[in-house]
């Protein structure tokens, strides 16, 4: 009952003095909605950079010409030709373990011109394997993927994006029909479903796949080979795989120091994990910066609620002449405290998701609010009320009777 009575003087002091109570829970609404608003944005950016790079493949390992990095960055690629060939593809697919992987992958890519009929575009053309589709786990919307027959005997053969198909061909369907690809003739057998943004880099909807021994022989010239992708049954394996490509491929080329390597090995399950971990280690930092204002809100509350107790000295004093014991009066403060806090926290926390939404479609950023920093902002909310506010309520508690009603 006792309880009651406190709250019910609580809520009747917020009443009389609705704009101090606004001003003193505007410090703990600001700090809460920034925490929320920025975690939120982090969490949804980490979850974005995530998806895309396991678009491309949290299994993988890519093998690259060009020597490891000693310094920072991640992959150094080789300025000049690629010291991979089709030699070191065909011995990966013999030399490593069936049970370890799911399929090995060799990739070529140029920026060409494609025309059909007045529609010209320059688009990023890919030689690859049949196996590409089952390695990045895409469908075909629209006829089918070139096999291993039309690879082996180097068929002039493409298979369109989306976004190309309905640049080229507009509304029309592309299948059977004959485009330029740097003004030879490729029939398209084939359209992508949309796959979109992939790994942040490139728009895989605006790609065009042909035959990687067809692109050797009509585009490039020669057996080398840029990308050699080895997806991995269980990212367990990742490790044994790695070294088992890097021993296969020296022996290719004749390498007894791995510090003269010619050709690295990116883990991509690794890099997912060190580019979340950055994203993670940012939203905090940023969480941690907005949530100083939830520090300057806590001593807000204890600025006003001292001013609040010096008002009210003379009621404090009433208040125990007439037999209410000094823990009584540090409740009814804490409890004002604490509402306030609580409240301010609330709020914030709606103002919150409202301001990341809105910078999320203004901003393009992409927006993920989880129950973790909701928690934590509204426990923070009321804690910074309790502390705040305890040496207030002390204080008055503390009060003489006799003193305080005598105060003027």
């Amino acid at each position: 009952m006792l309880f009651v009575e406190i709250l019910k003087m609580a809520l009747d002091s917020f009443r009389l003095n609705k704009l101090r109570t606004f001003l003193t829970a505007l410090g703990i609404m600001i700090g809460v909605a920034a925490v929320v608003a920025l975690m939120a944005l982090g969490e949804g950016t980490k979850a974005s950079i995530e998806k895309q790079f396991t678009s491309l493949g949290s299994n993988l390992l890519i093998v690259n010409s060009g020597s490891r990095p000693r310094g920072p960055g991640l992959v150094r690629f080789a300025p000049g030709r690629s010291s991979l060939t089709n030699k070191d593809y065909e011995s990966l697919l013999k030399g490593l373990d069936s049970n370890s992987i799911v399929t090995i992958v060799p990739e070529n890519s140029r920026n060409v011109q494609v025309k059909y009929l007045s529609v010209n575009a320059n688009v990023n053309v890919i030689g690859t394997s049949p196996e590409y589709i089952v390695m990045r786990d895409w469908g075909i919307r629209e006829g089918s993927f070139f096999t291993a027959r039309e690879y082996s005997n180097k068929k002039r053969v493409a298979v369109l994006g989306s976004s190309i198909a309905e640049t080229l061909f507009g509304n029309d369907s592309p299948i059977g029909k004959r485009i330029k690809i740097n003004g030879m003739s490729f029939q398209v057998i084939g359209v992508m479903e949309p796959q979109g943004q992939a790994g942040g880099f490139m728009n895989m909807d605006e790609l065009i796949f042909i035959p990687l021994s067809t692109y050797q022989r009509k585009i490039e010239g020669g057996d080398r080979i840029r990308t050699i992708y080895v997806s991995v049954k269980d990212i367990s394996l990742m490790d044994k795989v790695q070294a088992q490509i890097e021993d296969i491929i020296r022996k290719n080329h004749k390498i007894t120091n791995p510090d003269n390597d010619d050709f690295n090995v990116q883990n991509q399950a690794a890099f997912i994990s060190a580019v979340s971990s950055a994203t993670q280690t940012m939203t905090m930092f940023l969480a941690g910066i907005a949530a100083i204002s939830l520090l300057v809100g806590g001593i807000g509350i204890m600025n006003i609620m001292l001013v609040n107790v010096t008002e009210r000295i003379r009621e404090i004093g009433i208040r125990k002449a007439i037999g209410a014991k000094a823990r009584d009066i540090l409740m009814q403060f804490l409890m004002e405290s604490m509402l306030v806090s609580v409240a301010g926290g609330l709020i914030g926390i709606i103002l919150g998701i409202i301001l990341g939404t809105f910078i999320s479609k203004t901003a393009s950023i992409s927006m993920k609010v989880t129950p973790t920093p909701i928690f934590l902002s509204f426990s923070v909310s009321a804690i910074v009320g309790i502390f705040f506010g305890y040496y207030p309520a002390k204080r008055a508690a503390g009060l003489n009777p006799i003193e305080a009603l005598r105060y003027e």
